[in-house]
């Protein structure tokens, strides 16, 4: 991912709808799963740390990622228990994490069954995962090439990697439901006007009370994933056990 990519990231994740509204779901999820204190989580992919707070409330974290950018800027944050890596093999011996959480990792990922593998073999047995990755490649965009993305996922997709890799399957749904339509119709008009932007992620900047709603209609998912399983959205989301 490009350097400007995580500035933005760094800047906008405490109050972007897209971000505080993916973190409350995935809040929701792990409040299902019965952890404590004693938990240990590995948070593949930690990026700028915006997730690192909302993870810690379930656990002890341990933090990866593969870029000295997002380090300093997690480490600015005031985030210490953090690890650089090289490609997907993972500094930790097998069957040492409670759970795994990889939020937007895996499309970044050239080889992303082997990555899969990698951390199988770093969950306990019974160990629990939340995996979220960018849906349908055909709303492919310049927002995925300046996010260094290697592919988006259909959920049927994700879900075989996952069990070709010795994971269950214990729930699966699409992700951000209610801004689907809105975004498909601006990446077509996007692609439309044949502007190239300099592969820019598609960050569009919305007025507070916008902001405040999209925020609020993801708080909702959060509460309906527990009962619905999405049939279509931007993210695919699966939750997996070892």
């Amino acid at each position: 991912m490009k350097k400007s990519e995580y500035q933005k990231m760094y800047e906008m994740e405490e109050t972007y709808w897209w971000h505080v509204g993916r973190k409350e779901i995935i809040k929701k999820v792990l409040s299902r799963l019965g952890l404590n204190k004693n938990t240990k989580i590995l948070n593949v992919g930690s990026g700028t740390g915006g997730t690192v707070p909302m993870l810690e409330q379930f656990g002890e974290v341990d933090n990866v990622d593969t870029s000295d950018s997002a380090i300093a800027y997690a480490k600015s944050k005031g985030i210490k228990n953090i690890k650089k890596v090289q490609g997907i093999k993972l500094p930790y011996k097998s069957n040492s994490f409670d759970v795994l959480v990889a939020l937007d990792v895996l499309e970044h990922i050239e080889d992303d069954g082997k990555a899969l593998s990698e951390w199988h073999r770093v969950l306990k047995n019974n160990g629990k995962g939340i995996i979220t990755v960018p849906a349908y490649q055909w709303l492919w965009s310049e927002h995925d090439e300046s996010l260094h993305h290697k592919r988006r996922y259909t959920l049927s997709e994700l879900s075989i990697k996952c069990s070709k890799a010795g994971f269950k399957i214990n729930n699966r749904s699409y992700l951000i439901v209610f801004s689907f339509g809105l975004i498909v119709v601006y990446r077509f008009l996007s692609s439309l006007s044949n502007k190239k932007n300099g592969h820019k992620s598609s960050y569009v900047l919305l007025p507070n009370p916008i902001n405040a709603l999209f925020i609020s209609l993801l708080k909702l998912e959060s509460l309906l994933i527990k009962y619905i399983n999405f049939p279509f959205g931007t993210t695919a989301f699966v939750e997996i056990e070892k």
